[in-house]
């Protein structure tokens, strides 16, 4: 039986720190009152956002990390897709709430950054922490996605 990679207490405090604003804008959905469900929807949007372009910047930092003299030019044009579909996906929400889909969009994302992040963690150099981090604080995220589709059928979005 394999021993569980030590966990660096800076970095677990901040990745659930960092995940805490998705959430709780998430439970703002549930609002019963509309006008404040729509800035849960909008805020999450943004800051869903935000959580996919830093972890496109993690990805773009390993990238660099695995060959500082010639970085494979692909690979860093995928680090930057998460950030443009979350900055799409935040108009989209911001100017006409589409929330359920976004939010399973935003799911889909969070997932397809997960994926890439486990594949390629030992060949990035991350830590050996780094990849049970991210399933963790990517579960996080992606419940808080599903706190979406409950307050629409609540009608509160």
């Amino acid at each position: 039986m394999t021993q569980p990679p030590f966990f660096p207490r800076a970095a677990v405090r901040l990745g659930f720190l960092g995940l805490a604003p998705l959430a709780i804008s998430a439970l703002v959905c549930l609002s019963e009152h509309p006008s404040t469900a729509r800035l849960g929807a909008i805020a999450f949007s943004l800051y869903a956002a935000v959580l996919l372009s830093f972890l496109g910047g993690v990805r773009c930092g390993f990238e660099l990390m695995r060959a500082p003299d010639g970085p494979n030019n692909l690979r860093l044009f995928y680090s930057a897709l998460p950030a443009l579909a979350g900055w799409v996906l935040a108009v989209m929400v911001t100017y006409a709430t589409p929330v359920l889909g976004a939010s399973a969009a935003f799911s889909g994302l969070f997932a397809a950054q997960y994926v890439w992040d486990w594949r390629s963690a030992r060949d990035a150099g991350a830590p050996d922490w780094y990849p049970m981090l991210r399933q963790v604080l990517t579960g996080g995220a992606m419940i808080a996605c599903m706190l979406i589709p409950l307050a629409t059928a609540l009608r509160r979005i």
